[in-house]
C-alpha cells in the first residue's frame, strides 16, 4: 500500500517492502508538486518493487516490443545474418500483422489466425514460414522468461496450419515429379 503525505510545499510517496531481521524498511521518494503526480509515480514504483526490479510495461504494443527485443536481446545473443532475418520478418509482416495489439493481450488464436493468414496471402516455402513462428515464439519466450514484461507465453501453442503442410507436401510432390 503507498502513502502520500504532505512535506512542506512537495509531496512524498512511501510503501513498505520485505522486513529485514524483523526490521520495517521503506521506500520513499519526495519532491513531487501535485498529489496526483505523487501518487502515479508511486505506483511505478512499488509495481517495479513488486516485479522484482523490472518495469511493466503493460502498455507497449508488439510492434515496439519488437523492436525492443531485437536491439536488447538479438543483436546481444545471436549472429549478424540472423538478426538481419529476423529484422525483415518482424518489420514487413510481424509489425503490419500484430504490431497494433497490445503485448499482453495478444492470444494464441491471433498468432495462429495470423498465421494462417500469412500461409494464404504468400507463396512462401515452407522453410520460410517456418522462420516466421521460430520469430513469434522466440520473441515471446524472450518477453515471457527474461524480460518479464507478461506473464503467459501465447506462442507455445501456435504451429503452422494445415495450409503450410499442405505447402510442403505439394512442392516435395512437385520436385519428385519433375526429377522423373
Amino acid at each position: 500500500m503507498i502513502s502520500i503525505r504532505k512535506r512542506g510545499k512537495v509531496y512524498q510517496y512511501r510503501f513498505e517492502t520485505a522486513r529485514v531481521n524483523g526490521k520495517r524498511k521503506y521506500i520513499s521518494k519526495s519532491g513531487f508538486k501535485t498529489k496526483n503526480a505523487t501518487f502515479i509515480a508511486g505506483q511505478k514504483a512499488y509495481d517495479e518493487y513488486q516485479n522484482g526490479g523490472c518495469r511493466v510495461e503493460a502498455f507497449m504494443s508488439y510492434g515496439d516490443y519488437l523492436d525492443y527485443w531485437i536491439e536488447n536481446d538479438c543483436k546481444v545473443n545471436l549472429k549478424y545474418r540472423t538478426i538481419e532475418e529476423y529484422s525483415v520478418i518482424a518489420n514487413k509482416y510481424l509489425k503490419i500483422g500484430l504490431g497494433h495489439y497490445k503485448l499482453n493481450a495478444i492470444t494464441s488464436y491471433q498468432l495462429n489466425k495470423y498465421l494462417i493468414d500469412v500461409c494464404r496471402r504468400y507463396d512462401y516455402s515452407y522453410g520460410y514460414l517456418r522462420n516466421f513462428v521460430k520469430v513469434i515464439k522466440c520473441s515471446f519466450r524472450v518477453a515471457t522468461d527474461i524480460f518479464g514484461f507478461i506473464n503467459y507465453n501465447p506462442a507455445i501453442t501456435i504451429s503452422l496450419s494445415h495450409l503450410a503442410q499442405l505447402k510442403k507436401d505439394n512442392k516435395t510432390y512437385l520436385y519428385a515429379r519433375r526429377n522423373r
